[in-house]
């Protein structure tokens, strides 16, 4: 059955054992000359450049020069890691990143309406700026010894294969002594024979070597050209973390007074109504139990509105910080709560102080509906450059992360902030809900 599938006349070229295997071999076979290819541009390139940048460096030593060597170093060098970011994600299969084709995002080009002082310091400072600098000076010692190796490995893979064809020009020569001559094979055929298998030999071991230099060689490039790039784009990612987390505690806060000053105002005025209505009706009217019914219901709605306004961000929180927060919602829990802060008056951000305020709240409502304690204990220090919260009840225990989607859900706000949370709840108690959040 497996072999008609594969000889079968819907098998396209290519898909099945043997055409999977061409395809290998085929892309081998391309890697090497790649790489090859390559390995013998490199090192002329980088020579080229190094010759220019170093004379450009040694002139930048005069004074009067300076101010135009030096910017001509730098753009020499910007180009030629350009050319060598794109040499190596085109022959050598390397993730060097690519240097950007919009005009405002090239690390010469200068913002609109920069001015030029700033321009030229924000070059200046640039690592990236130094380290393709330094490139330009180490590169070629590296690519003079890969390219040694390229010219020598392919020339004895061609010569001694292709020696048959022309050996017997030069084999058995007066004063001409070869590789055969030396290990004692004198005759022509035995010459051919161990040429042939040498050169055999350097033609299988090729690809292993050229990509292997290739990609040694594409290591130290990409290490020098794209750190920069990396550290650059890992403080952009920090910046746009830092901007969507003020931008979520704003919108929280947000959020909490629209609640406070829309839907829960227009309730608080329709319990008044109903109430109102309720004292108008008298007690002997039909409507009076309706009333009494809607009035109930209003002040349930009311209750879970501002318990969800105070769960988001209560107005306490952004006036008068964590900590009173956090004493607050101690004193609303259905069981004593003992609250030890000892946050040295530390200046938290507002996305930490609300994720806080969120384990502390959530966790004493878990307490409240599943522990069956008599008492806790909320516990908020800094230590290091860490805060730790933690929350502890004397209930039954048996809490874990995998029940319930409380705990779960309190982890993932924890996780968003950066921190960790860890449960500590053995059967029979006590039960330790602690999270660590970083200040940074």
């Amino acid at each position: 059955m497996a072999y008609s599938l594969v000889m079968s006349g819907d098998a396209q070229p290519g898909s099945g054992p043997i055409g999977s295997l061409g395809g290998r071999r085929r892309g081998v076979v391309d890697r090497t000359l790649r790489s090859t290819l390559y390995l013998l541009v490199a090192w002329p390139f980088h020579l080229a450049i190094f010759l220019v940048d170093i004379v450009l460096l040694s002139t930048a030593l005069s004074v009067v020069l300076a101010p135009v060597a030096v910017p001509l170093a730098i753009v020499c060098a910007s180009g030629a890691a350009a050319l060598e970011r794109r040499l190596l994600n085109t022959l050598v299969d390397a993730d060097a990143p690519s240097t950007p084709r919009a005009p405002a995002m090239r690390p010469l080009a200068r913002a609109p309406r920069e001015r030029w002082i700033d321009y030229i310091g924000r070059i200046l400072a640039s690592p990236r700026t130094w380290l393709e600098i330094v490139w330009t000076q180490v590169a070629w010692l590296v690519s003079t010894v890969t390219w040694t190796l390229t010219i020598g490995w392919w020339s004895v893979a061609i010569g001694a294969t292709a020696w048959p064809a022309y050996g017997w020009s030069i084999h058995g020569r007066s004063g001409n002594q070869d590789l055969a001559d030396l290990i004692g094979l004198h005759s022509y055929a035995a010459a051919a024979a161990t040429y042939v298998v040498v050169g055999l030999f350097f033609f299988a071991t090729l690809p292993l070597l050229m990509i292997g230099l290739a990609r040694g060689q594409g290591l130290l490039s990409t290490a020098l050209l794209s750190r920069a790039q990396q550290e650059a784009k890992i403080a952009e990612l920090t910046q746009s973390r830092d901007a969507a987390r003020v931008a979520e505690s704003a919108q929280l806060s947000r959020l909490e007074r629209d609640i406070h000053d829309g839907p829960q105002q227009r309730l608080v005025r329709l319990k008044m109504d109903l109430a109102r209505m309720e004292r108008q009706v008298g007690e002997d009217s039909h409507a009076i139990l309706g009333l009494r019914a809607a009035i109930a219901s209003t002040q349930e709605t009311l209750d879970e509105l501002r318990a969800l306004s105070k769960g988001i961000a209560p107005p306490v929180l952004a006036d008068r910080g964590l900590v009173a927060a956090v004493r607050e919602a101690a004193g609303r829990a259905t069981i004593p709560v003992t609250v030890d802060a000892e946050l040295r008056e530390v200046i938290l951000p507002p996305h930490l102080e609300q994720a806080a305020y969120f384990v502390v709240s959530e966790a004493l409502t878990n307490v409240a509906k599943h522990s069956a304690a008599r008492s806790g204990l909320v516990s908020m220090q800094v230590n290091g450059i860490e805060l730790m919260v933690s929350v502890t009840d004397d209930g039954q225990g048996g809490a874990h992360l995998s029940k319930g989607s409380g705990l779960l859900g309190l982890q993932n706000r924890v996780r968003s902030v950066g921190g960790t949370l860890a449960v500590e709840s053995p059967v029979g108690g006590p039960t330790t809900v602690l999270a660590v959040l970083p200040l940074t």
